[in-house]
Formats: C-alpha cells, sequence, structure tokens
C-alpha cells in the first residue's frame, strides 16, 4: 500500500498547479496539462493529475497568507453592488474561487516539489516557492472519501483516503 501511494504521490513531483476547480464543497486541484473530450466534443483543458478535497484544506502562501476551505461560503470581492442573490454552491461565486484562481495566475510556475503523508489521512503538499497545501481530513467528521488523486491520461492511476481507509 505504501509504495503505491508514493508511485502515486511521485507522478505529481514536477508538475505546475495549473488551476482549480469545484463542484459545490468539493476542491479540485489541477496538475500539469491534457485534454479531456465529452461525449458532446467539447474539449476541456484539465490537469493531467488532479486532487479532489472533500474535507477541510489550506494553502499557506510564502508571505504569510492563507486560503481556506472556510472560504468557498463567503462570497467574492466584487467591484460596486454584489449581486442581490448569492449561491456559494456556484462555481467561482467564492471568496476560495477566486482567490485560488489568483494564486495560479499570479504564480504560474507553481510547481510540486514534494508530498509528506502524515496521520489521519492528512497530506501535506509543498512547492517550489515554499507555498503548501493542506490536505487536514477531520476524524470527528468522517466521510466516504477525505481525498482522492487521479489521473486523467487513462492510465488508471487512482489513490485516495476516506474514513474507512485508504482506497487504491
Amino acid at each position: 500500500m505504501e509504495q503505491t501511494l508514493q508511485k502515486a504521490f511521485n507522478r505529481i513531483i514536477g508538475l505546475p498547479l495549473t488551476k482549480t476547480t469545484r463542484n459545490e464543497a468539493v476542491q479540485y486541484f489541477h496538475f500539469g496539462n491534457t485534454h479531456y473530450t465529452t461525449p458532446q466534443g467539447l474539449i476541456l483543458d484539465i490537469g493531467e493529475i488532479t486532487l479532489a478535497v472533500n474535507c477541510p484544506w489550506q494553502v499557506q502562501m510564502p508571505d504569510g497568507q492563507s486560503i481556506k476551505h472556510s472560504e468557498v461560503y463567503i462570497r467574492k470581492r466584487e467591484a460596486g453592488l454584489p449581486m442581490p442573490v448569492w449561491d456559494w454552491k456556484k462555481p467561482g461565486s467564492s471568496l476560495s474561487d477566486q482567490r485560488l484562481t489568483q494564486l495560479t495566475i499570479d504564480n504560474p510556475n507553481l510547481i510540486m516539489e514534494r508530498i509528506e503523508q502524515q496521520e489521519d489521512y492528512t497530506l501535506m503538499l509543498y512547492f517550489s516557492d515554499s507555498t503548501i497545501l493542506s490536505v487536514l481530513p477531520d476524524p470527528e467528521t468522517p466521510v466516504d472519501e477525505y481525498w482522492q488523486m487521479f489521473s486523467n491520461t487513462g492510465d488508471g492511476l487512482t489513490v485516495g483516503a476516506g474514513a474507512n481507509g485508504y482506497m487504491l
């Protein structure tokens, strides 16, 4: 199991964080670039490897600022009057969406250097500029899947962890 996890983690070493997306409370961190064609023929630009996080997470930047998963429940900053109706579930509408997008724009060479796994399925991802992404499952709030790392290149790579242990 340890070797399978390390092999999967090694796949993103050297890849840049190219984009982030979200589906409700699940945050997706995309590393590298590849394309996916939907059944309708739409070509999507996605990460070669994606880390889906369904638990608390935090991005700690070298300047001391941080972006937290809880910011998904805060409306993004807008010029002028905000929209009268706000739905946190809509991708792109939250403060975390706005700040993560800006992070990837401001740091096009945010390269993954190493990953450490810790107890309770915690992951620490270290980037070349000293940014750290912490994936922090809460044992008090068990879910089927805290995080999952998968390949979008068709090679079948999928690893994850949830309340019932690692999924390989």
